[in-house]
C-alpha cells in the first residue's frame, strides 16, 4: 500500500508540475473534434511515458548497482541521508517561490504559441505526435518519474513487477487530464462561451501549478525528514538508494 500510494503521489506531483502536457491538453479540447484530438494526445503522451519509463528502468538500475558498488552510496547513514533530503526539500520551496516571481509575466511558450496557431486545422495525428514530442522531451528532467523508477529497481522484484508499477504511474500521469476530460464533457452543453473560458484558463495555468507543486513536494520532502528526526521512521518507509 505505501508503494502504491507513493506511486500515484509522485505520478500525480510529476503531472502537475510540467503543466505544459495538461495546458496542451486543455487547448486541444477547444478544437472542432476535441475528443478525437484528446484521444490521439493522450494516447502519444501517455504510450510515449511508458516507454521511457520501461527503457529507464534498465537504465536506472545498472546505475543504482554502479554508484553503489562504486561509491557506496546505499552505506550512508540514515542521518545524513535525511539531512540531506530535508535540505532538498527546502531548495524545492526557494524553486517554487523564484518560479513564480520569475513567471507571473513570462510570455507563452514556443509549443502553446504553435499549438494555438494551428487548433483550427488540427489533426489526431498532429495531436498524438505532440503528446509524443512532450514526453520523449520531458523524461531526462522528470525528477518523480526517475525517483520513482530508483525506487522500483531498489526493490528487486522483477521485471513483471516494475512493468505494473509503471503502469499504474502512468495512469496516475494521466488522471489530471482525464479529470478535466470528464469536467469538459459535463459542463460543455451546460454553460455558454465555454471553448472561450477554458482558453483563457489554460493560460493561467502552468504558473500556479508548477509553483504549487514545487513548494508541496519540497514540503512533504521535509516533512518525511521530519518525521524520521522525530519519531526515528520516515513518513515513506525505506530510501530510494
Amino acid at each position: 500500500m505505501d508503494l502504491f500510494l507513493l506511486t500515484l503521489g509522485l505520478s500525480l506531483v510529476d503531472s502537475l508540475s510540467t503543466t505544459i502536457q495538461i495546458v496542451v491538453f486543455v487547448l486541444l479540447l477547444t478544437t472542432a473534434q476535441p475528443n478525437r484530438h484528446a484521444a490521439g494526445y493522450l494516447a502519444g503522451l501517455s504510450g510515449s511515458y511508458f516507454a521511457c519509463g520501461f527503457a529507464g528502468y534498465f537504465v536506472i538500475d545498472g546505475l543504482r548497482r554502479f554508484l553503489n558498488e562504486a561509491f557506496g552510496l546505499n552505506k550512508i547513514p540514515d542521518a545524513v541521508y535525511y539531512r540531506s533530503e530535508f535540505l532538498t526539500g527546502l531548495v524545492l520551496v526557494g524553486m517554487g517561490a523564484a518560479y513564480f516571481y520569475r513567471s507571473r509575466k513570462a510570455k507563452k511558450s514556443r509549443l502553446e504559441n504553435w499549438v494555438h496557431a494551428r487548433l483550427d486545422n488540427m489533426k489526431p495525428l498532429t495531436a498524438f505526435l505532440i503528446g509524443a514530442f512532450i514526453s520523449v522531451s520531458s523524461f531526462p528532467a522528470s525528477t518523480p518519474y526517475l525517483v520513482a523508477l530508483a525506487k522500483y529497481a531498489a526493490l528487486g522484484q522483477g521485471l513483471p513487477v516494475a512493468v505494473a508499477l509503471i503502469l499504474l504511474y502512468n495512469l496516475g500521469y494521466a488522471l489530471p487530464m482525464l479529470l478535466v476530460w470528464a469536467a469538459y464533457s459535463f459542463f460543455l452543453e451546460k454553460t455558454d462561451g465555454f471553448h472561450h473560458s477554458l482558453q483563457e484558463k489554460a493560460e493561467k495555468l502552468n504558473v500556479h501549478l508548477n509553483t504549487w507543486t514545487l513548494v508541496g513536494l519540497g514540503a512533504f520532502t521535509m516533512a518525511d525528514a521530519g518525521f524520521y528526526f522525530a519519531t526515528g521512521q520516515a513518513l515513506v518507509k525505506g530510501r530510494f538508494f
